[in-house]
């Protein structure tokens, strides 16, 4: 059984005040997902996928069948798991049981489950695969001219993010499918559909584009390189970017309002409540930011912060690789 060591501690300040449990679980996790309040931890190697709930009680580690897992996500009491050596994705329960393995394509990597089904992408292919989450029997595969990471799913559509190529810029896989190509748009990464509209943001040259529904351009904006998360909140675009330590915000008309600096680069955005949250990969910071007043409240990490995540009642949990740690936070607004 898998030993964690838990520390808790009460914070409060000026702006914010907060509480935080820290959870031990072991060097080299790399990949968190959370769904119906469930955490899968991901380890390729050695060999580990980790299973608690979203307060933090272990549940079970899966280390038996696997050769190398990329990916893992649970439902309805059950956890899939890519396996990307073998082509497959393994069932267990979440107590570790082993249940099924679905044969798919070379080098399966992002899970994700939408409606009734769980889509596989595979990078050798490429393609995607849509497994029936009552038979767990494939029920079609889609095929790609380049493979990604990066695909979303709107009801049972699928929106491929055509990250590696350069005539194309995402394809909509619906009834009827699709190809959008959008001038000098490289290395599409997040794609939201917000206020009835669609909002890309590009990767290497900080492009942000919003799109009507069919995949319409109808208006873009530069932003900072290697912009990695952006957040929709009601009436506006923050987007943050790994080269400048700064955020951006626009509002829904693409239009830049300001920027704001930050202490470091961050990567991953969330809103909790009334405040902006931005996750920082080393030193391994969060900044808890007051759009309106500008005011930014800093919390130390530990190394290496890589994933986060926002729980259902609007706790965040965080994955700290290099040290091994889980941060639990409670922002007591």
């Amino acid at each position: 059984m898998k030993k964690f060591v838990l520390l808790f501690f009460l914070f409060t300040c000026s702006f914010f005040a907060y509480e935080i449990i820290t959870i031990g679980v072991g060097y080299g996790y790399t990949k968190m997902t959370l769904n119906e309040g469930i955490v899968c931890l991901i380890r390729p190697k050695p060999v580990s996928v980790l299973i608690l709930t979203d307060t933090g009680q272990f549940l079970s580690e899966i280390s038996s069948g696997l050769s190398y897992p990329t990916w893992a996500v649970h439902h309805a009491g059950n956890v899939y798991v890519s396996d990307y050596h073998r082509g497959s994705v393994v069932v267990y329960t979440i107590f570790g049981k082993f249940v099924k393995r679905i044969q798919v394509g070379n080098y399966p990597t992002v899970l994700k489950i939408s409606q009734k089904n769980l889509y596989v992408t595979c990078s050798r292919d490429p393609s995607i695969y849509v497994i029936d989450l009552e038979t767990l029997q494939v029920r079609e595969k889609f095929t790609f001219d380049s493979p990604t990471l990066y695909f979303e799913t709107v009801g049972e559509s699928i929106v491929y993010l055509h990250y590696y190529a350069t005539d194309k810029t995402l394809e909509l896989v619906g009834s009827e499918r699709k190809v959008v190509s959008i001038k000098d748009f490289r290395t599409p990464i997040k794609y939201i559909q917000r206020h009835e509209k669609a909002y890309l943001l590009g990767y290497m040259d900080g492009k942000l584009a919003c799109l009507d529904l069919s995949g319409r351009v109808l208006w873009q904006q530069n932003l900072d390189d290697l912009a990695r998360d952006m957040l929709i909140t009601d009436d506006l675009i923050v987007v943050t970017s790994l080269v400048q330590p700064r955020i951006t915000f626009l509002d829904l008309s693409g239009k830049i309002k300001r920027y704001l600096e930050l202490p470091n680069p961050t990567h991953r955005l969330e809103q909790i409540h009334n405040l902006i949250v931005a996750l920082n990969h080393v030193p391994g910071e969060l900044y808890l930011i007051e759009p309106v007043s500008g005011k930014i409240e800093t919390i130390k990490l530990g190394d290496y912060a890589v994933e986060m995540h926002k729980t259902v009642d609007e706790r965040l949990i965080v994955l700290c690789s290099d040290s091994g740690e889980l941060y639990l936070i409670n922002l007591s607004l």
